[in-house]
């Protein structure tokens, strides 16, 4: 049974984030710092259950906030469109978060909240990622990736029905995105959080089907790059760490400096040969 016993405010704090207050979500930085592209995370709320909001001023739950794909078992969630004079700020705020979040590529993480209790779970998250505009533009459906257990109840839903086509595979890159994230969130656990969670993992991952782009590069480029640099690493000024073993060649990798994604040009002086740790570092450093 799910255990919804952490605060609004607390569980966003636990996950990394900053304490949203009334608001539905939150970056790990402020608005402004997100807007310049700061920010490395948004945390939010995957209801439990979705609502209306009585005369009275209480939630009242209407469907489960959770859905099932009928073809593939994949899961959703609906995140409706703020309505110009209809919608409160909070609602335009959660909704412009989301947007910006998957326009800067930042990762979202959910975390499971009830409806009755106003209280959220820790232990039922998930990785968003993925998203699908409604064919009338009234909401955008977050795929879920959970961590764990999901949590609660779910409904069926046909989603290339309401998204008006085929759903594409996964990006490769979106797939990055939430194990680095889900990795940073591990960090936060304790010892024994961790080994309670591997005791009930199961042992064989699963098997996904992801899509992924490339460009095609100048082989003349990176074959003066390699000549230039004469086996040693660009960066650290030290010899390859070894020698192919097809051709007995030093190993370098050719690094884009202003990255090709980001508009980089694929010329000799845009691009350095660097050893193996020096690349991870370029990228993740």
């Amino acid at each position: 049974m799910t255990s919804f016993s952490t605060s609004h405010d607390q569980a966003f704090l636990h996950l990394g984030a900053r304490a949203p207050g009334q608001q539905w979500s939150a970056f790990d930085v402020t608005k402004e710092l997100a807007e310049a592209g700061e920010a490395k995370l948004l945390v939010t709320t995957i209801w439990n259950f979705h609502h209306y909001v009585d005369v009275n001023g209480k939630r009242v739950p209407n469907e489960n906030g959770i859905a099932k794909d009928i073809h593939d078992g994949t899961l959703w969630y609906r995140v409706d469109a703020a309505k110009a004079g209809v919608a409160t700020k909070t609602h335009v705020a959660h909704v412009n978060r989301f947007r910006l979040a998957f326009e800067q590529k930042i990762p979202v993480v959910g975390v499971l909240k009830d409806v009755k209790t106003k209280k959220c779970s820790l232990e039922n998250l998930f990785d968003c990622a993925n998203p699908r505009t409604q064919s009338d533009g009234a909401a955008v459906w977050i795929q879920l990736f959970p961590r764990g257990a999901v949590g609660c109840e779910t409904r069926d839903i046909d989603i290339r029905t309401l998204t008006g086509g085929e759903v594409p595979p996964l990006t490769f890159q979106a797939l990055t995105i939430q194990l680095e994230s889900a990795v940073q969130l591990s960090m936060l656990s304790s010892s024994a959080e961790r080994s309670a969670r591997l005791a009930r993992a199961p042992k064989s991952p699963r098997k996904i089907e992801v899509t992924t782009y490339a460009y095609e590069r100048n082989a003349d480029v990176v074959a003066e790059v390699l000549v230039r640099a004469n086996g040693i690493c660009e960066v650290c000024r030290r010899e390859a760490p070894f020698l192919r073993r097809k051709d007995g060649s030093p190993y370098l990798e050719v690094h884009h400096r202003k990255p090709l994604a980001e508009g980089g040009e694929d010329t000799v002086e845009n691009a350095l040969a660097a050893c193996p740790n020096c690349h991870r570092e370029q990228h993740y450093g």
